[in-house]
């Protein structure tokens, strides 16, 4: 299919009538790259395609393979795609830029980032991790290091995640400073029931219940790269005492038995404490 790139492409030959219009698809700008990957595109009309990267000497790169694509502005030509496999190991951790010429003459450049293991073929290591809640709530996607590719690949996907919503009985231990009233300084631990709710758009509530109040935090939830545990970056709180303030989080998880959170307040009504506490409960 074609992409945003075949707008931007540069026009850069005329040869019987037909404009050598070409695209560098990958790597992408600003994208982020590791492991083997394919720096890959079109071209229309070319002798020959070559890439470089920085200032390293241009590598020719396989040209005309089919691409159906690319027939309409190609003036029905379809043998058009190119693809040169790169060990992004061997490139330095930072900043780089590629270049894709047809015939000597550029027409596609990206700047990206390498991340790399610091070896320029990795052997002899085996890791696994589950993406929870990835592609979609309610899934999560089993990633697997495969030495030839020197990357994570999808190796399988379920629906054995644990959810959000739920009752839990657990505790808070906080430490606040700032405060109004002296005696509201200093480290504290309370016994509470929390009830989470999880709604569209990543609207999360979490009510949090004790003997003597209820303070209801409100907040929107995005999923981190942990793994599939969710922040808050801003929300909301008040409670049936008058408190009320604002509130965050860096991370909050969640399975099958429980949920473990980091929290940070800031009261605006009722008291004027800064609190930094964490939250254990089980299901």
């Amino acid at each position: 299919m074609l992409t945003k790139s075949l707008v931007t492409a540069t026009f850069v030959i005329a040869c019987g009538g037909v404009f050598a219009a070409g695209s560098l698809e990958n790597p992408q700008p600003s994208s982020i790259e590791s492991g083997i990957g394919v720096v890959s595109g079109w071209n229309c009309q070319a002798t020959a395609i070559t890439i470089q990267v920085d200032d390293m000497p241009p590598l020719v790169a396989p040209y005309g393979s089919l691409r159906g694509d690319t027939s309409t502005i190609c003036g029905g030509r379809v043998a058009t795609g190119f693809s040169y496999l790169i060990n992004y190991n061997t490139l330095t951790t930072g900043a780089h830029t590629i270049k894709a010429l047809a015939d000597g003459v550029l027409f596609g450049t990206a700047t990206f980032n390498v991340v790399n293991l610091g070896s320029e073929f990795l052997a002899g290591k085996l890791g696994e991790y589950f993406l929870n809640n990835f592609p979609a709530y309610g899934t999560r996607t089993r990633v697997t290091w495969q030495q030839s590719k020197q990357n994570f690949v999808i190796t399988g996907s379920d629906t054995n995640v644990a959810p959000i919503d739920g009752v839990f009985f657990g505790a808070i231990t906080s430490v606040s400073t700032g405060c109004t009233k002296p005696e509201n300084n200093g480290s504290f631990f309370e016994v509470d029931r929390f009830t989470v709710v999880f709604g569209a758009l990543g609207a999360l509530t979490i009510e949090a219940a004790n003997q003597s109040s209820t303070c209801t935090y409100a907040g929107t939830a995005f999923y981190s790269t942990n793994g599939g545990d969710i922040i808050v970056p801003s929300g909301t709180f008040s409670c049936s005492n008058g408190l009320q303030g604002t509130w965050a989080s860096d991370r909050i998880q969640f399975d099958p038995i429980g949920l473990l959170a980091n929290i940070t307040t800031k009261y605006t009504a009722g008291e004027s404490c800064a609190t930094v506490g964490h939250i254990g409960a089980a299901r």
